[in-house]
C-alpha cells in the first residue's frame, strides 16, 4: 500500500519537487503566474496609472474607433482649463440651439435639455462622464476653446504633445455621419470620418485625467445622478448594482463608449492593493465580462511590491534655504513582477521649475520635489511628485539680509577712508 502510494506521488511529480526544494534551498521562489488569455476584442491595454508600467497589451498601438471614450480627453482639457484658472467649476454655460436639438435626439442623447437652460461646468462634466451626454461634451469644448473647431484642434494638439496615436474630429465621439445634422462637421473632414485612437493612447489620456483630477472617480463611479432635476444613468455595467459587477475587480469608473462601428469600448480604472490601474478594451461584444476576466487573470499573474511614501521636509535650494513640508501625490509606489521579487530603493530630490526659481517663490500645492522609486532588479522606475503644503520663498529671508549686511560693511570700509581724506 505504501509502495503504491509512493509510486503514485512520483508519477505526479510531488516527491521530485520536494527533493528539488531540499537540495536547492537558496533558490528564489517565483511568483505564481497565470496565463493571460487573449481578449475577445480588437485591442486591449493595461497599465499602472502612477508608474505607467504595462501589464498587458494587444494591438495596443493600432488606431480604432473609440466612440465616447473620446470624452476622456474632452474632460481632461476642461479640468486642465480649470486648474489653469481659465474657467471655473461653477461657471454657467449656455446651450447653443444645435446642442439643444442634439439633446432631443433619441439615438444620440442621454440628457434632454430645454431652450434657454444653462448648466454649470460641473454639471456638464457629470453629464459627460456618467450619462455620456454628447451635448454636454460638445458644450464643454466650445466653452473651453471658444468654438467646436478650436477645441478639436486642441484635442489633436494635446495628443501630439503626448506622442499619442490619435486623431480626433469630434469632442463627443460621434462621427461625421451623426454630426452632419447638427452643424458640427469640421471643414475638410470626410463624410464618414470618425475619431481613431489606439488603446494605449486613450489609456494614457485616462492616466492624465486621473492625475489632473484624482476625484474624477467620485463622478465616474456614480450609477445615476440628477442634473437640473433630470435623472441621468451610467451604462458602465461593472459598477456596484449592475449586471457585470464583480467586487474583486474594484472598478470605480472610468468611461464607456459604443457605436455600431466602434462596438463596445471601455476604459476602466480600478485598484489593486492600493495601486491605481487603467485598463482599456476596444471593439468587443462582451467587453464588460472580458474586462473582469482580464483583471482577474492579471491579479493572479502579477504580484506587487510597494514602498510607502510619506510627507517630506524639502530644502528649496542649496545653502541657506527655506524648507517646506511636501506631500506626495501618491501614498505608495509599486512595481509589478511575475518571475522575481522586486528590490525597491527611494530617492527624493528637490525639483523646482525655472518660473519658481525666477520668482523666488513657491505656492501651496506647487510641485517642489520628485521621488524616484527604482527596482534594482529590473531597472523599472516610478516617479512621484511631491507638492508643497505651504507657500514659501526659495531663499530664506535671513540669507538675503545677511548678504545685504555684508555688502554694506564692505562699502562702508571703502567709503570711510575716502570721506576722511576729503575733509582734510
Amino acid at each position: 500500500m505504501l509502495v503504491s502510494g509512493l509510486k503514485r506521488w512520483l508519477r505526479l511529480g510531488v516527491i521530485s519537487g520536494l527533493i528539488a526544494l531540499i537540495l536547492a534551498p537558496g533558490l528564489p521562489v517565483k511568483a505564481a503566474t497565470t496565463k493571460v488569455s487573449k481578449v475577445p476584442a480588437r485591442a486591449a491595454y493595461v497599465m499602472d496609472a502612477t508608474s505607467g508600467q504595462v501589464l498587458y497589451q494587444q494591438n495596443a498601438d493600432k488606431r480604432y474607433p473609440i466612440a465616447s471614450l473620446s470624452k476622456l480627453l474632452t474632460v481632461y482639457l476642461t479640468v486642465q482649463a480649470i486648474n489653469d484658472g481659465k474657467i471655473g467649476w461653477d461657471d454657467q454655460v449656455p446651450m447653443a440651439s444645435n446642442l439643444i436639438k442634439l439633446s432631443h435626439s433619441f439615438a444620440y442623447s442621454s440628457l434632454r435639455m430645454k431652450n434657454g437652460e444653462q448648466f454649470t461646468v460641473r454639471q456638464l462634466v457629470a453629464a459627460a462622464m456618467i450619462a455620456s451626454s454628447n451635448s454636454a461634451a460638445t458644450a464643454l469644448g466650445e466653452y473651453v476653446a471658444g468654438s467646436n473647431a478650436k477645441f478639436v484642434a486642441q484635442m489633436n494638439q494635446q495628443s501630439e504633445d503626448w506622442g499619442l496615436e490619435a486623431h480626433f474630429i469630434s469632442s463627443s465621439g460621434l462621427d461625421n455621419t451623426d454630426l452632419k445634422d447638427y452643424n458640427l462637421v469640421l471643414p475638410d473632414t470626410g463624410k464618414s470620418e470618425e475619431n481613431l485612437v489606439s488603446a494605449k493612447a486613450i489609456s494614457i489620456v485616462a492616466q492624465q485625467l486621473l492625475k489632473a483630477d484624482p476625484a474624477i472617480t467620485e463622478i465616474s463611479s456614480q450609477t445615476q445622478a440628477s442634473v437640473n432635476g433630470t435623472k441621468i444613468f451610467n451604462e458602465n455595467s461593472c459598477l456596484p448594482g449592475k449586471s457585470q459587477y464583480k467586487k474583486e475587480s474594484q472598478i470605480d469608473g472610468l468611461k464607456t463608449g459604443f457605436t455600431e462601428n466602434a462596438k463596445l469600448c471601455f476604459t476602466a480604472t480600478y485598484t489593486v492593493d492600493g495601486q491605481r490601474m487603467v485598463a482599456t478594451i476596444l471593439g468587443g461584444d462582451t467587453t464588460f465580462s472580458a474586462m473582469n476576466k482580464l483583471i482577474k487573470q492579471l491579479k493572479a499573474s502579477y504580484q506587487l511590491e510597494t514602498t510607502p511614501l510619506s510627507n517630506q521636509t524639502i530644502s528649496l535650494s542649496n545653502g541657506l534655504a527655506t524648507k517646506v513640508t511636501a506631500q506626495p501625490t501618491a501614498s505608495q509606489a509599486g512595481v509589478w513582477y511575475q518571475d522575481k521579487t522586486a528590490a525597491l530603493t527611494t530617492k527624493v530630490e528637490t525639483k523646482l521649475t525655472p518660473i519658481q526659481l525666477s520668482r523666488g517663490m513657491v505656492g501651496a500645492g506647487d510641485p517642489v520635489a520628485q521621488a524616484t522609486v527604482t527596482d534594482t532588479q529590473t531597472g523599472a522606475k516610478q516617479l512621484v511628485t511631491y507638492k508643497a503644503q505651504q507657500a514659501a520663498t526659495v531663499f530664506a529671508e535671513r540669507a538675503v539680509f545677511a548678504a545685504k549686511h555684508q555688502a554694506d560693511q564692505l562699502i562702508q570700509a571703502l567709503v570711510t577712508p575716502m570721506q576722511r581724506a576729503t575733509t582734510k
